[in-house]
């Protein structure tokens, strides 16, 4: 009887773990972690010197650098900007001028240049770095204490730079950030901007509230396409955009109403059956392989979810902590490696 209890429960543990993947040291409160077999394991990657390490702080950015995918920066809230070299074991602070940083970017042609936004004196900024942030150049600054740069949006081609403020503009520099120009004054803040992996000239916005944007010829336009989206869900429910990294005109949309993808550049949208309760626990992150665009991972709460077959089915990483899913990337040159941030502040 014991030994066929015993077969009972062994069995039992076997059907319940057979869809979650394992996490090392789950109780701790690191704020990065990384997988190494894409996102069937998941390891802590904290250590900063000898003894401080990253579990205070909250991740606000992250940038894989494509050039050297063993250098990773993430970006905090109070703690300004780390570095890795060695895929995360060891983490080192650069010399940086903001506590908080919002947005990080690395140039798609040069892997030493970097751009970052944050806030100095109170007032919002963005600086430049081409010696892998060993020094900075501020490029662009709010005309006032208040505003801040929201988001951060580098295109494929490396002098193209989009970045949007909480006082609702989007603004665009096309020489690197030399200069800018507003191209674009909405009714409230535009929270995140995807530009189409193989047309620079194709964007897409996010608005603070409701609406989906989109421009075809680099933001000298732009068209409301929340009514494409209003037949799978409410565009209102959005709060972030991303395109695929290798196929065209594919982009998605996430937030409360979950994840709603279309193939044909916004024009059509679908949404997918996840397995979380997007309402209670909206999507704070989402990444799309880089070799297979069936792949896709998203961050809700304390989980990572992953489906292989393009959002038809999924399995599930659950993190024991207080902090939510904030930030997740795929190495670009090998999609086994995804890191990930977590955060205590609300988006």
């Amino acid at each position: 009887m014991k030994k066929l209890l015993s077969i009972i429960a062994m069995s039992f543990a076997i059907v319940i773990l057979s869809g979650c993947s394992a996490v090392s040291n789950p109780s701790t409160t690191s704020s990065v972690w990384k997988s190494t077999d894409g996102g069937k394991t998941w390891v802590a990657k904290n250590k900063i010197g000898q003894k401080a390490n990253l579990s205070s702080s909250d991740v606000l950015s992250m940038a894989v650098n494509p050039y050297d995918t063993q250098n990773v920066l993430v970006g905090t809230d109070k703690d300004g900007i780390f570095y890795t070299e060695d895929g995360g074991e060891n983490w080192s602070p650069l010399n940086f001028q903001s506590q908080k940083v919002y947005g990080l970017a690395i140039d798609a042609t040069d892997g030493r240049i970097i751009y970052a936004s944050g806030v100095w004196q109170n007032r919002g900024k963005i600086w430049r770095s081409s010696d892998s942030g060993l020094t900075w150049r501020e490029i662009y600054t709010a005309p006032a204490a208040g505003p801040i740069i929201i988001s951060l949006t580098l295109g494929k081609n490396s002098n193209v730079i989009y970045a949007t403020t909480s006082d609702d503009q989007v603004i665009k520099s096309t020489d690197a950030g030399q200069t800018w120009k507003n191209i674009y004054q909405s009714s409230s803040p535009v929270l995140d901007v995807a530009i189409d992996s193989l047309n620079d000239n194709l964007a897409y916005f996010i608005l603070q509230g409701g609406g989906v944007l989109r421009s075809r010829n680099g933001g000298n336009t732009m068209e409301d396409i929340s009514r494409n989206i209003a037949s799978v869900a409410k565009s209102q429910d959005a709060s972030i955009v991303i395109a695929d990294p290798k196929v065209g005109n594919v982009v998605y949309v996430a937030g409360s109403l979950g994840i709603a993808r279309s193939t044909d550049g916004g024009n059509t949208w679908k949404k997918l059956e996840l397995l979380s309760d997007a309402q209670n626990f909206p999507v704070k992150a989402v990444a799309i392989s880089p070799a297979n665009p069936s792949e896709l991972v998203y961050g809700a709460a304390q989980t990572v979810y992953k489906s292989t077959d393009g959002g038809a089915t999924w399995t599930t990483s659950q993190f024991d902590t207080s902090k939510t899913v904030n930030m997740l990337r795929y190495n670009p040159s090998n999609p086994n490696i995804i890191y990930m941030g977590l955060s205590g502040i609300t988006k």
